[in-house]
């Protein structure tokens, strides 16, 4: 008796040894798994972040980001979830400091920095077949919308590929140079606006002529004021900043003016004009110009 209760003991030991081990191995495997798509995510390899997905893969997020509901894929997730963050919060980075499994399901506690703070977050991954099958966020939405750039985003700027980026308010230093850019030119003092302008200065007219350089835009103005006389005054401005395809902040002005000029018939006209404004180093780089004749 005693040696068949040494007997099941030692089996029942082993048994439960095994167990053990099996238990940890596959713990080991699924947290390998989770933790693949946050590496890859964190090297900005997108490829290799897909990798990690099931094809049909379902992903959650919270209710109070633009981006909130349910995904399925990875190139959905790329597109509408992970996009929308780059431009939220350009700095945005997801640091994982510990994972929990139990059976398929990893818990990642996780530090994100967003909008230059930082936030505790928890996520859930289900692994399958060493894949993600499920995702689920639990981000603090209203910490970090708070901290993002559509809390000072005045719109977006799109792009040839179909991009966005998000722009911003720009300087009123910026407004007000237009302001004394246009003075300028109501007082006819073209060394203010040739002093005003970068060296590489271009100019865009409405009828797509393209004048480069400040001595051919004094040669254009001059005629102009020869011929009709024309003033200006300044309905509005909005000083915005954004950045281009390559990642270089940019100043523009977006600016709409009324020019009141007289024909050669001696009739007053007045024209509505569109002008966006490129701005580099305090010096006005490029004018692209829309008019509009205004009815009476």
């Amino acid at each position: 008796m005693l040696v068949r209760s040494v007997f099941f003991a030692a089996v029942f030991s082993l048994l439960g040894a095994c167990t053990a081990d099996s238990h940890q191995n596959n713990d080991a495997a699924v947290i390998a798994a989770a933790k693949a798509g946050y590496d890859a995510f964190a090297a900005g390899d997108m490829e290799a972040w897909a990798q990690t997905q099931a094809p049909d893969s379902q992903w959650g997020m919270p209710k109070g980001f633009p981006y909130g509901g349910d995904y399925v894929g990875p190139q959905q997730v790329i597109d509408e979830v992970f996009t929308p963050i780059g431009e939220l919060w350009p700095d945005f980075k997801v640091e994982p400091t510990a994972f929990h499994a139990a059976g398929n399901v990893v818990f990642i506690e996780t530090k994100m920095t967003a909008g230059g703070v930082t936030s505790d977050s928890i996520h859930k991954a289900v692994i399958e077949n060493g894949k993600y099958a499920a995702f689920q966020v639990y981000d603090d939405a209203g910490f970090m919308m708070a901290h993002s750039t559509a809390s000072a985003s005045i719109g977006k700027q799109y792009f040839g590929d179909g991009s966005s980026k998000p722009l911003m308010a720009g300087s009123g230093a910026n407004a007000q140079l237009w302001v004394d850019y246009i003075q300028a030119h109501n007082e006819r003092d073209f060394d203010k606006i040739a002093a005003m302008n970068a060296e590489d200065f271009k100019g865009i007219t409405p009828g797509g002529e393209v004048v480069r350089g400040s001595e051919a835009q004094a040669d254009f103005l001059r005629n102009w004021v020869a011929t009709e006389n024309p003033h200006w005054a300044v309905w509005w401005v909005i000083p915005n900043d954004g950045e281009n395809e390559e990642g270089g902040l940019e100043e523009w002005l977006a600016t709409g003016n009324v020019v009141t000029s007289t024909g050669p018939d001696g009739t007053e006209r007045k024209a509505y004009e569109t002008i966006d404004v490129l701005i580099e180093g305090g010096k006005i780089r490029l004018l692209n110009v829309a008019s509009q004749t205004m009815p009476e």
